[in-house]
């Protein structure tokens, strides 16, 4: 057992099972989660939305609706008046709820929860408990990528944001570059936030990518068909690698029912995209739509080469489970991302929203096949070092610990 004694630790993530949800939040706290439990930790799992989980072992649902007459009274007429307010306010209910039960049930003494929507403003008060907010992807960063308008919705939200990040007991960041963009938005010091980056899967070397095992007309793209994930900007990118290499095809792994808002806030759909911008692709990709977590390491161990066409990222997962299974990336310079990649070292940049050079990024692989075994290697070399799941929780250990050790002396103090 590592560190003073075993942490009861609740995380609040957005769904569950990890295999039911392509989401990263759901894939850090899985494998955080995961490796507290070897070491020794009770972590807990709230989960908002759970299709068919194990609620008997170490997940609670959070019940969202108050069952009493009077509660569904006063939440129909709330819905009707501000409906984005009362769905926040009745989502903070149901995690009080949950998060109340825990600590009755299982002794769970620190919740760990995204900035999202500043929900934290809301239960803080209502909890026994210290509480810390993982900057997953503050709105004020990502809410841009996702070419949301900066209208009144966007403010409130990016406000409530700030308010919450102010009232948490600790704050954490899996990457630097967003612990000082939030300091800097909201003009606020955040004395003792930490940076500990997310953790990537342990991926067994004989599971790893290869080159004698791949596939070299293969690429691989997972991720949504969006302005954030930039399925546009791969798609773009794919047409160019082509011309060099005709007989390459790609697996899109993600979902496409989204529309795509570009630069000139003109909205496309997927199939009208490839109409008019991509007419002879549509036969060379193969749309796999979304994919459990569980079948990602296949394609990852196959394609030849991983895509990440993002506009913005924080600290993504799925640059981090590519580096896990040693594929050769090719990604783009943005956010946390150039926290982990070095550029020719563990993968290869672009400019985020520059087709013609993440197609540079993708050919620069393809045409050095040893190259890219090599840098490969040093990616998985990386997910061992830096980013196995049992050095960052050790980390989170010890930042919880902290927490909760000024909890206990300030508690103390009032006593006196």
């Amino acid at each position: 057992m590592v560190g003073k004694r075993p942490l009861r630790v609740a995380f609040l993530t957005p769904a569950w099972p990890p295999d039911a949800a392509a989401n990263g939040i759901v894939s850090y706290v899985d494998t955080l989660t995961k490796a507290l439990r070897q070491l020794g930790h009770t972590p807990r799992i709230l989960s908002a939305d759970s299709v068919n989980a194990d609620f008997s072992s170490h997940v609670d649902s959070l019940e969202l609706s108050d069952r009493s007459a009077l509660a569904r009274i006063r939440d129909g007429l709330a819905f009707r008046i501000n409906p984005s307010a009362a769905l926040r306010q009745s989502y903070a209910r149901g995690l009080v709820r949950a998060a109340r039960c825990a600590i009755a049930e299982h002794g769970i003494e620190l919740l760990e929860m995204e900035e999202s929507f500043g929900l934290v403003q809301l239960v803080k008060p209502r909890l026994p408990i210290p509480i810390v907010v993982r900057l997953h992807g503050p709105h004020f960063a990502n809410g841009p990528a996702l070419g949301v308008p900066a209208d009144a919705v966007f403010r409130q939200r990016v406000s409530d944001e700030g308010v919450g990040i102010a009232k948490a007991d600790a704050v954490s960041a899996p990457s630097r570059r967003v612990l000082e963009q939030t300091r800097a938005y909201y003009g606020q010091p955040l004395t003792g936030a930490a940076v500990i980056p997310n953790p990537s899967r342990a991926v067994p070397a004989d599971q790893r990518w290869s080159l004698a095992e791949c596939d070299r007309s293969r690429l691989l793209f997972v991720g949504r068909f969006d302005r954030h994930k930039g399925g546009d900007v791969v798609i773009d990118a794919f047409s160019r690698v082509v011309q060099r290499f005709p007989k390459v095809r790609l697996w899109f792994a993600g979902p496409t029912d989204q529309t795509l808002t570009d630069d000139q806030g003109r909205q496309w759909t997927l199939a009208r995209y490839l109409a008019e911008r991509a007419p002879d692709l549509a036969d060379r990709i193969d749309w796999l739509g979304r994919q459990p977590n569980s079948s990602l390491g296949e394609l990852r161990r196959k394609a030849s080469v991983t895509i990440v066409g993002s506009r913005y990222e924080n600290f993504p997962m799925v640059v981090l489970e590519a580096l896990a299974f040693g594929s050769p990336l090719a990604a783009t310079r943005t956010g946390g991302i150039v926290e982990i990649i070095e550029d020719g070292v563990n993968g290869v940049l672009a400019k985020p929203g520059d087709p013609d050079g993440l197609a540079a990024a993708i050919l620069r692989l393809l045409e050095a096949p040893e190259f890219a075994a090599k840098i490969g290697r040093r990616a998985a070399d990386d997910a061992v070092q830096r980013y196995h799941p049992d050095v960052i929780a050790r980390t989170t250990a010890s930042f919880h610990q902290s927490l909760l050790d000024r909890w206990s002396t300030a508690a103390q103090r009032n006593l006196k």
